[in-house]
């Protein structure tokens, strides 16, 4: 009997000792494909850009109140800076031909459309110093 108890404890212990023993690492194949990474983020639909609108082409100015007309550049000159130092879009008119080719006159505002340019004018009249204001078509 002590035959049969010790080798039952024998087998014991064995099999106690096997159950402990870990199984070596399993290799990774080396052509294994990694799975594709998840999104963090929720794809949204960006909307694309809308083109801006091309500016309408403004129409160049043809109608301008006259200040004032010389005879003499220089003067001309000289009252332009004049008005151009009250803010006014002052610019020297010359025109080479036609009646009162030879006088230089001098404007402080422009118009593209007609009715807007003799509005002002009237408008402006009113006020002194300024009742000899008149409207240069410039073709």
């Amino acid at each position: 009997m002590k035959k049969i108890f010790l080798l039952a404890t024998a087998l014991l212990v064995i099999g106690v000792a096997c159950k402990d023993k870990k199984e070596p690492p399993r290799k990774e194949p080396v052509n294994k494909v990694a799975p594709a990474p998840k999104p963090d983020t929720i794809a949204q639909k960006v909307e694309e850009p809308k083109p801006e609108p091309k500016p309408v082409p403004q129409e160049p100015d043809k109608y301008f109140l006259i200040a004032g007309s010389f005879s003499n550049q220089n003067n001309a000159e000289s009252f332009k800076k004049e008005l151009t130092g009250q803010g006014f879009k002052s610019e020297v008119i010359i025109r080479n031909w036609g009646e009162n080719s030879d006088f230089y006159k001098v404007s402080y505002m422009g118009f593209s459309n007609r009715k807007e340019a003799i509005n002002k004018m009237q408008q402006e009249r009113t006020q002194p110093g300024k009742e000899d204001v008149w409207v240069l078509v410039k073709k």
